[in-house]
């Protein structure tokens, strides 16, 4: 009948319409996820432009760094600066937040904390001074950790600042153990002073020391378990006869494989530093 026919007209109008609906929010929905894929991409690209390409090769070392960035790239850094004839910066820092922001953070971080140590000898006054300009020149609530050292290569010392970041350890050659490398300080970008002091040890010959972000330790596995501080200590002694970037690969195989193929959304940063 008319009736029968129009009705059935209306419905097929409605499910053309929902169609319509529907492919246009599946167009949006794609469009936003290829953004973000860019934007990820783009923020990728700015956080390894800023990575060294290699360690400095040091007689009497063995200096390796290594980046992994994660599936949303946060803001992790390391760097090696040159302080002065035979004394070297070892950084490595997280920056708060995810994606481009964070990225374009580390960038101005890594840029003003290399202006303030570059030819200083004293971690403390340079770390100071970065974070006055890192606080003076952004203006956004993001903020970074920091782990800052001075290598001396001559005298064979490390002095060092902590700026709210995760303890590096040192394992000795003797019956020592491990040792933390702790000191007291907040995160750069909070507050314009903060007041840093230096801390100086003694690195023995066939000692090591790892410097790390978060990353490593926080990946969680399909429990919800983190990797944690006592896997990463365990495995780094386990290998302290193997070279840096041996200990380096050692590490990420052992945090990827503890993780089963999770996504883990914080970059894997470690540095580690051996003496020969």
């Amino acid at each position: 009948t008319r009736d029968e026919f129009g009705n059935l007209a209306r419905s097929f109008n409605i499910m053309a319409d929902d169609l319509k609906e529907y492919v246009s929010t599946i167009r949006r929905t794609t469009a936003e996820r290829e953004r973000m894929l860019r934007e990820l991409e783009i923020a990728k690209g700015i956080q390894q432009s800023f990575l060294p390409e290699s360690a400095p090769i040091l007689t009497g070392y063995d200096l390796e760094g290594f980046n992994l960035p994660a599936a949303e790239v946060g803001g992790d850094f390391y760097d090696f600066i040159p302080v002065g004839d035979d004394n070297w910066g070892l950084v490595i820092a997280d920056v708060s937040g995810k994606g481009v922001p964070a990225a374009l953070f580390m960038a101005l971080s890594r840029t003003l904390i290399r202006a303030s140590t570059s030819g200083n000898q004293d971690p403390a006054e340079s770390i100071n001074d970065a974070n006055r300009h890192i606080c003076l020149d952004s203006k956004t609530s993001m903020f970074v950790t920091l782990f800052y050292a001075i290598l001396d290569t001559k005298n064979s010392t490390l002095t060092f600042v902590n700026a709210g970041h995760n303890p590096p350890f040192l394992i000795s050659n003797d019956t020592v153990g491990i040792t933390l490398l702790q000191a007291r300080g907040i995160a750069l970008g909070v507050i314009d002073e903060i007041d840093l002091k230096s801390t100086k040890v003694q690195l023995e010959s066939g000692s090591m020391v790892v410097l790390y972000t978060d990353g490593v330790t926080e990946a969680t596995n399909d429990q919800e378990e983190e990797y944690g501080v006592e896997r990463l200590t365990d495995l780094a002694e386990q290998m302290k006869d193997h070279t840096s970037r041996e200990i380096i690969d050692a590490i990420v195989a052992d945090v990827t494989s503890f993780a089963c193929g999770r996504p883990q959304f914080d970059d894997i940063t470690i540095m580690v530093l051996k003496v020969n």
